[in-house]
């Protein structure tokens, strides 16, 4: 029996490419929608805590997955909540992959960017994210071009305005939280922990050293950056069949 794979997505679109299960167990890996998201478009602002996203995740993974242990691969701000459900049900996760997760404050740029918004705000910066996509740089001033660039379209047609509001906000709040640092390190120290980086990312993207030291393993996938999911998702899916190996 295999170890199943969840991917957790950020607070702007999805993880459901099928180049992300490239080479993984068919039938093992799985990309849910948080709160907000998909069918779950109606959740009220005041339920995308990260807090509740990781119940609403503890759920998903009981009633789909039988309670059986998963790989959380958590992509940027999925890190915060891969954190709160490791830290929750410690017996209910295999190992972590943090994809540039948020596991420090200088990690939320873009939750920084818009957190501070209204949400009126953040609407007129989706309208106009969709209307030119490409015009949007990535952390490390990079252009989307191609496959990339389409993949970001899907993400910014997946939510509404008020979601990433309401998601940018709980990821700033989880992420400055006092105690935040803490609990990273005790998941750390108790969960098989392994990074992935994007190879124009500055290495470590704001990781203390002394969390990159407690890692199992690194990653970095080339000719990427943070968005490394959709600009080479079959490399990521590389990535966490070695992660698989190691832990199954």
């Amino acid at each position: 029996m295999h170890t199943p794979v969840v991917y957790i997505h950020g607070f702007i679109g999805h993880l459901r490419f099928p180049e992300l299960s490239t080479g993984l167990p068919h039938g093992y890996v799985h990309a849910p929608d948080l709160l907000g998201y998909g069918p779950f478009a109606d959740a009220a602002p005041s339920r995308m805590s990260i807090a509740h996203q990781a119940d609403h995740l503890a759920q998903w993974i009981d009633r789909e997955l039988g309670g059986k242990p998963p790989v959380l691969v958590a992509h940027s701000a999925g890190a915060a909540v891969a954190i709160t459900y490791a830290r929750k049900y410690p017996h209910r996760i295999a190992a972590l992959v943090s994809a540039e997760g948020n596991l420090a404050p200088s990690d939320a740029f873009l939750s920084s960017r818009l957190a501070p918004m209204t949400v009126q705000g953040v609407s007129e910066w989706l309208e106009g994210a969709r209307r030119d996509p490409g015009s949007l740089l990535t952390s490390d001033g990079y252009r989307l071009t191609g496959n990339a660039l389409d993949r970001l379209s899907e993400l910014l047609n997946h939510q509404n305005a008020q979601t990433i509001h309401a998601a940018a906000r709980a990821v700033l709040m989880e992420t400055l939280r006092p105690g935040y640092s803490a609990d990273v390190m005790m998941v750390m120290a108790h969960v098989p922990t392994f990074l992935i980086y994007g190879e124009r990312t500055p290495q470590g993207m704001g990781v203390p050293p002394r969390l990159r030291d407690m890692a199992e393993g690194e990653f970095i996938i080339e000719g990427t950056g943070h968005a490394m999911v959709i600009e080479r998702p079959e490399a990521v899916a590389d990535a966490v069949a070695k992660v698989l190996a190691r832990v199954q």
